[in-house]
């Protein structure tokens, strides 16, 4: 008897702890119309390296239907299509450049190029995952995948000394989308989680 008092005891303690330690992006999203929500996607629960807060709403703020969003999934969905958008504009722009005589270039340029497939089939997998399959983790995963692909890009350049401004732009894109999409859809599965623990 004491037992299940103790393990109820803890289980309130726990559901307690955690509903006051929600990130504000959480608590933003659960009052749907809260002007913050973009605010805190773009600044709370960074630390990557070379975080720049201010490019990453001036990112989300481009684009009308990320700013229409009205909560995390609508967020989340916004995200994953601006960032198809971006990545196929990019993975364009890189094809246009291997149609040219750029013999010192091709490899780099080539292995860009894969892993902007590689982005785009990852993104098409966020997309499914979240909208149909509420798969919040495995889209954790593939913004993740997209964040990695997009530095290899960028160090696939360096390497090769290539200095290509569209790229280069299109690979910061990408790699503050992946991570804003990473963050959000995180909160997403727990706000899912607390919402269906009601």
């Amino acid at each position: 008897m004491s037992s299940s008092i103790n393990i109820s005891f803890l289980a309130t303690f726990i559901l307690v702890s955690l509903l006051f330690s929600i990130p504000r992006t959480i608590t933003a999203t659960l009052d749907p119309n809260s002007p913050e929500l973009l605010t805190d996607a773009c600044t709370t629960g960074y630390n990557a390296k070379g975080w720049n807060a201010s490019f990453c709403l001036e990112i989300v703020k481009s684009n009308p239907q990320i700013v229409l969003a009205k909560d995390l999934l609508h967020l989340t969905l916004s995200i994953i299509e601006t960032g198809l958008i971006n990545a196929t504009r990019t993975q364009i722009y890189i094809e246009e450049k291997l149609k040219g005589d750029i013999q010192e270039s091709r490899r780099a340029l080539d292995q860009c190029h894969n892993l902007y497939d590689h982005i785009i089939c990852v993104y098409k997998g966020a997309l499914l995952h979240v909208e149909k399959q509420k798969l919040y983790d495995a889209a954790g995963a593939e913004f993740s995948i997209a964040a990695h692909n997009v530095e290899y890009c960028e160090n696939w350049l360096n390497i090769s000394g290539i200095i290509d401004a569209d790229i280069s732009g299109g690979n910061k894109i990408i790699k503050y989308l992946s991570l804003l999409g990473y963050n959000v859809v995180n909160n997403l599965m727990l706000t899912d989680w607390i919402i269906k623990r009601k």
